[in-house]
């Protein structure tokens, strides 16, 4: 009786690891084609689509949302096939996501902190407190708590206090994101590439991605302090 409950288990586990793992590819395309419409995930920039629908390029931002919304559905089924098991992976799965970007976002600002106080400075909010000075001490500093913070987010048990950093780092985003927009400013968020002045869509898809990626960063500053090993163990 115990062994059939037990592979019961485990066959469920299995399901819910299939599901989750389908849900990571799509929340995976769905960033990849709001953040970055030409990488090797993204379906709107294929010759073959273009061929067929010449304007597919220009709705890569709502195949994206599109795409994180069938994994939010996704997780459904996942989560009452083993509650425990898609938790963990879950949580497993958000941490190693959010911190690798917050890890990689951090590497070009660190390298040319330059280039970004000077992407700091177009977005004009530090002059209009009259606080021009603090552009240059948050180019230095802030892509240091990124690379920091992403890191203890993967490689410590202190989830809860990594992911309440990285959260309000994303109320920062969006606060700036939108000062852009609301000041009709023509550039990049910064995030993950150190380029000037842009068409302003792109504010539009980084606040979008920011708005999607802040959700799960709340939920993991819920969750109680473990290694991604403590995750696992029983």
């Amino acid at each position: 009786m115990i062994d059939c409950f037990n592979q019961a288990n485990i066959k469920r586990s299995i399901a819910s690891a299939a599901i989750l793992l389908v849900a990571s590819f799509f929340v995976a395309v769905g960033v990849a084609e709001i953040s970055f419409p030409e990488s090797l995930l993204t379906f709107t920039d294929q010759d073959w689509l273009i061929d067929i629908w010449p304007k597919a390029y220009r709705y890569n931002i709502h195949v994206g949302i599109g795409a994180c919304v069938v994994c939010g559905l996704l997780i459904i089924p996942a989560y009452k096939l083993q509650k425990d098991f898609a938790i963990r992976a879950l949580e497993t799965l958000c941490r190693i996501g959010i911190g690798g970007m917050f890890i990689f976002a951090s590497i070009f600002k660190i390298q040319d902190p330059h280039q970004f106080a000077t992407l700091v400075a177009q977005y004009q909010f530090f002059s209009a407190l009259h606080v021009d000075f603090v552009n240059n001490f948050f180019a230095l500093v802030y892509p240091q708590f990124e690379l920091w913070f992403g890191l203890a987010m993967i490689v410590s048990p202190f989830v809860k206090e990594s992911a309440f950093a990285i959260f309000w780092m994303f109320v920062s985003f969006i606060i700036a994101l939108a000062w852009a927009l609301w000041n009709d400013l023509g550039i990049t968020c910064g995030c993950f590439e150190l380029e000037g002045a842009q068409d302003k869509a792109e504010a539009w898809t980084s606040l979008i991605r920011d708005i999607i990626l802040i959700w799960p960063t709340f939920w993991l500053a819920t969750r109680k302090n473990k290694s991604l090993i403590g995750v696992w163990r029983r």
